[in-house]
């Protein structure tokens, strides 16, 4: 039997740690299309020898943390309230599926209000070259500067 996620009376329990259950997981390599495979700027800076593994992992590890997921977005910005927030992730373990479309069909939100949601959670994403200067990997010049190099390059193949 399966034990649904807001169930046992704790309705208010930390939703990021119930939503990063369904949050993806991030990969160094984010691109992939029929003609190429792009990297993305981090592990661009690693094949440049500018950071090392470590700071490119740890750097990976705190965007994840630092993800805000949709579900957390909607009650954030009361699109939706605790009890809906479970029951479209209570639906969404049992037989998965995509959060926005999953709150669609079941009444909660507007196809505009996840719309909404995305662009605000993209808004939100925290990019890894900021995220090397707050830990100190690179100097805001080099990420500025070698990001430049990286979307020049990436114009050329």
């Amino acid at each position: 039997m399966a034990v649904k996620l807001c169930e046992a009376g704790n309705v208010y329990r930390d939703f990021d740690d119930m939503t990063d259950t369904f949050a993806e997981q991030l990969s160094i390599c984010k691109e992939h299309s029929e003609e190429h495979t792009g990297i993305g700027f981090g592990e661009f800076l690693l094949y440049e020898e500018k950071i090392d593994e470590y700071e490119l992992e740890n750097a990976l590890r705190y965007q994840r943390v630092e993800h805000i997921t949709v579900g957390v977005l909607a009650i954030q910005e009361k699109y939706l309230n605790a009890r809906q927030l479970c029951d479209v992730l209570d639906y969404q373990r049992e037989n998965g599926g995509l959060f926005g479309e999953i709150a669609i069909e079941m009444g909660y939100l507007k196809e505009e209000d996840v719309d909404t949601l995305l662009i605000m959670q993209s808004e939100k994403h925290i990019k890894i070259g900021e995220i090397l200067v707050l830990f100190g990997a690179i100097s805001r010049e080099e990420m500025e500067l070698y990001l430049q190099y990286f979307h020049e390059t990436a114009l050329e193949k």
